[in-house]
């Protein structure tokens, strides 16, 4: 009731329905705690050490799982769809251009050794299936972050939401609810009623009391020094 009526004292046109909330066109929705590196994409790249990656703050644990065991390649959507959902990839995965998807990296190191280039299957497994001692050293990792598409979810809710519907405005204005009228009575002495804010400085406490809204209410301030002086 209170977005409607926000929403018909900003002149627009509207109406409280009952809807699902996954047929709304702005839906409510949850941030999801998603495990399936399907649901990531290449965000940056840049040189560190297996031990800083581990210590790094601000990676989730599975974002550092991506960044050790996921490269990022480029190839044909056909290849990536089948990657995705068979696990098997082959050449078409691996081009210079095209799509960009995730391969596990025992998967790509597989791949080269099955085409013969054992030099950089060498040097994918000294890099990421490193020993311990060797952590420090710096190499080259890709970094991934979640799909917006994927961060997010609508929530779901076992009944019917009372939901804001927005009208055109040649459409036929709506009846305003006797709720709405009500409740703009009641809510309007509030307007009136003096509303405290404090700001907290390092040399004084500001005290702020309004009447009014900020155009056309009234104000009065209060500076508290927290030390004294007659210098």
């Amino acid at each position: 009731m209170n977005d409607l009526r926000k929403c018909l004292a900003s002149g627009n046109k509207a109406r409280l329905v009952r809807a699902r909330n996954e047929d709304c066109e702005c839906p409510i929705r949850v941030k999801n705690v998603t495990t399936d590196f399907r649901n990531y994409h290449h965000s940056v790249g840049y040189a560190c050490s297996i031990n800083d990656i581990k210590n790094n703050p601000n990676l989730t644990e599975f974002e550092k799982h991506l960044t050790l065991n996921y490269v990022s390649m480029f190839g044909s959507q056909e290849a990536k769809d089948r990657y995705y959902k068979t696990g098997v990839c082959d050449k078409d995965n691996f081009h210079n251009m095209g799509v960009n998807h995730l391969v596990h990296v025992d998967d790509y190191i597989k791949f080269l050794k099955d085409s013969g280039d054992l030099q950089c299957a060498a040097m994918y497994k000294r890099q990421y299936r490193a020993p311990e001692h060797v952590n420090d050293i710096s190499h080259f990792f890709d970094f991934y972050r979640c799909d917006a598409g994927s961060a997010y979810s609508i929530k779901k809710f076992k009944r019917k939401l009372w939901v804001v519907d927005m009208l055109n405005k040649n459409e036929q204005q709506p009846r305003i609810p006797l709720l709405v009228y009500v409740l703009n009575v009641l809510t309007f002495p509030l307007k009136y009623v003096p509303q405290k804010s404090v700001l907290r400085m390092p040399e004084y406490t500001n005290y702020t009391f309004r009447v009014g809204n900020v155009t056309s209410g009234y104000s009065i301030e209060f500076q508290i020094p927290k030390k004294f002086s007659f210098k």
